[in-house]
């Protein structure tokens, strides 16, 4: 049976895994060399973008890469947002100490900021929590197009993975969740059909060419 190559998902598998790869990298080498370990992470994102954009419009469905853009956007968003309450409450509390001669006067400027203190946390949550969630609803529908289970699987272990990087465990999850990330792109095929809409007669036609 004829079978028609398709060239989005064979590049959508190759920059998938390649975005994946440098991603992880990139925040390991971020540890020891800031500058390159960034510029590393930056174009491991590109290359992920690529590949969900190729997902996408071969499946006519631009759901996942929206909801890769929307992490991206609320990850910056409340990245800055949050980077400026904390130099809000920082600025006070720096001023307030250097003008005063007591060294026990940084208990009262921190609690006169608690407001402050509770507005940064919430936000620095919400930079976390937000973006994984859109990236959690990109692979969740990355594998209902696709068929493959290692896109749930991998959204799941991101998801439960960053709430709990308090604790070692959650790093092994996000680890493992990079890893079917990986797998997941792996198994793109490079011969498929998209995702066929149910019409009247439609099943019909399509057995007529099952040979």
């Amino acid at each position: 049976m004829y079978r028609q190559h398709i060239p989005e998902l064979e590049s959508a598998k190759t920059y998938g895994i390649i975005g994946i790869i440098l991603q992880f990298i990139g925040v390991a080498a971020d540890v020891f060399l800031h500058g390159l370990g960034f510029i590393i992470s930056i174009v491991g994102l590109i290359l992920l973008l690529l590949a969900i954009k190729s997902i996408s419009d071969y499946y006519g469905n631009g759901k996942p890469f929206r909801y890769i853009l929307y992490s991206i956007i609320s990850s910056i968003v409340f990245g800055v947002i949050s980077a400026l309450f904390i130099i809000l409450f920082l600025v006070p509390v720096i001023l307030g100490i250097s003008a005063s001669s007591n060294p026990g006067s940084a208990a009262p400027a921190l609690l006169s900021n608690i407001g402050l203190i509770f507005t940064v946390i919430l936000l620095v949550i919400l930079a976390v929590l937000i973006p994984i969630i859109f990236e959690y609803l990109a692979y969740n529908e990355i594998a209902d197009l696709t068929g493959i289970g290692d896109f749930h699987t991998a959204a799941l272990l991101l998801l439960i993975g960053i709430i709990l990087t308090v604790i070692v465990v959650g790093v092994l999850l996000l680890i493992v969740g990079i890893i079917m990330l990986i797998i997941g792109f792996s198994k793109l095929p490079d011969y498929a059909k998209p995702v066929v809409i149910d019409q009247p007669g439609a099943q019909d036609y399509n057995q007529g060419f099952n040979y």
